[in-house]
């Protein structure tokens, strides 16, 4: 839109051709999950494959502005890897992958800069999401001979056969709560099925809506009409996937709204000192482990508690470490990159209360969610997405030259915190 308030075309289809991006980055592995199904065949090479082709769509945004401090935390972390690389004797891509996601779409989020853009595409996706949920729920039958996500699954390595369970369900493996642990949200009324929607299990459906509700919190008071739409949107998700972690991060975002101002949201800095603290008094204290909320944090701990020097800074070779996701993160990207990515995250230049607090959020969703999963905070389908809305809310958009790459898009009136 121009400064006479006159649409622009052009800048209508770039708005609607980074939403599409966003859209396929949250669903993408749906649309790999239909085509296994019916006899096109997935695998992690394919898996990955999607994602590159992803994020190549990205470029003519990327390429408005070369990000210098993101190129050179890039840079940074390759000559870390490079470095583990040669002491481990092995050069570990999927860590290269967790890192690379983050700073991809953050960098989309910075050139784009425009929250309103960013809004709309959570918006999309929000409908989307609900709309096959809903069709999981009510034709779950239908929905699992189009959407064969125990067999996708299994052809792409992330689960190993198991003949019980072949036979009674096509879902994840957590695609059904267990007898005698039950769902939380109206067990009566939606029995012990967990929609996964687009997501393909839960757990991510879970996440997501926890991600959707921060962006709803973040809204200033006299938004709450937008506000009250995302948190609507979340609840259902919720409610539907039976989420428990969202249960629980929930309430605490919304105490800190309510009793955080200003700098008091910097207090969020201290979360993964707090999660880590959590784990380890867990891990000392508990001695056998229990499939509960209270033994994966104790599992955790342990993890943490048998790190030598070499796996603290990342050097060495490490197991997979399963749902222990401070014990994954640590022994990948080593302890020093670990504290310098986050001190980055924190010198962000957010220029208004809104971005402070949505901020503030994600590093209580991050801090929490490294305590009970390993590589949920890097998967691809929510983490891009994330990332992108925190590079939105920094409003400092490229602006477009007539000689640059195409897609140009000219901002609104825009607060450029300066």
């Amino acid at each position: 839109m121009n400064t006479l308030g006159i649409s622009n075309p052009v800048n209508q289809k770039a708005d609607t051709y980074i939403c599409l991006i966003l859209v396929f980055a949250v669903t993408y592995q749906a649309f790999l999950c239909l085509l296994n199904t019916f006899g096109f065949p997935a695998s992690i090479a394919v898996v990955g494959a999607s994602e590159a082709l992803i994020m190549g769509a990205c470029l003519p945004i990327l390429m408005r502005r070369m990000a210098v401090q993101l190129i050179a935390v890039l840079a940074i972390s390759g000559a870390f890897f490079c470095l583990a690389g040669i002491t481990s004797g092995q050069f570990n891509v999927k860590a290269v992958r967790d890192i690379l996601i983050p700073l991809w779409f953050l960098w989309l989020g910075y050139n784009l800069g425009r929250p309103d853009v960013a809004e709309r595409a959570l918006k999309w996706i929000c409908m989307v999401v609900i709309a096959i949920g809903t069709f999981e729920m009510f034709w779950l039958d239908t929905y699992t001979r189009f959407f064969d996500i125990y067999g996708y699954y299994l052809n792409t390595g992330n689960i190993t056969p198991v003949t019980d369970y072949v036979r009674e369900s096509r879902l994840q493996l957590n695609g059904i709560r267990p007898e005698g642990i039950g769902r939380t949200f109206f067990p009566g009324l939606l029995g012990s099925h967990r929609v996964s929607s687009v997501f393909l299990e839960p757990v991510s459906l879970g996440n997501f809506a926890t991600i959707v509700s921060a962006w709803a919190l973040s809204y200033d008071a006299k938004d709450w009409r937008k506000a009250l739409w995302f948190l609507v949107a979340a609840f259902v998700m919720i409610v539907i996937a039976d989420s428990r972690f969202a249960l629980v991060l929930i309430p605490t975002m919304f105490a800190m709204r309510l009793f955080l101002q200003g700098k008091a949201f910097y207090f969020a800095c201290l979360a993964p000192l707090a999660g880590i603290t959590l784990v380890m008094a867990l891990g000392f204290t508990t001695v056998e482990y229990t499939d509960s909320f209270s033994g994966r944090l104790a599992l955790c701990g342990w993890a943490l508690e048998e790190f030598d020097l070499q796996r603290l800074l990342g050097l060495g070779l490490a197991p997979s470490y399963g749902d222990m996701g401070y014990a994954y993160l640590i022994s990948r990207f080593g302890l020093p990159l670990c504290l310098l990515l986050w001190a980055g995250f924190w010198l962000l230049p957010n220029p208004d209360d809104r971005a402070h607090r949505f901020r503030a959020f994600i590093a209580v969703y991050a801090a929490l969610i490294l305590s009970v999963s390993g590589t949920s905070l890097f998967a691809f389908k929510t983490s891009a997405l994330l990332w992108f809305l925190v590079g939105c809310l920094i409003q400092r958009p490229a602006l477009a030259r007539e000689s640059g790459p195409a897609l140009p898009i000219q901002p609104k009136e825009i607060n450029y915190g300066r």
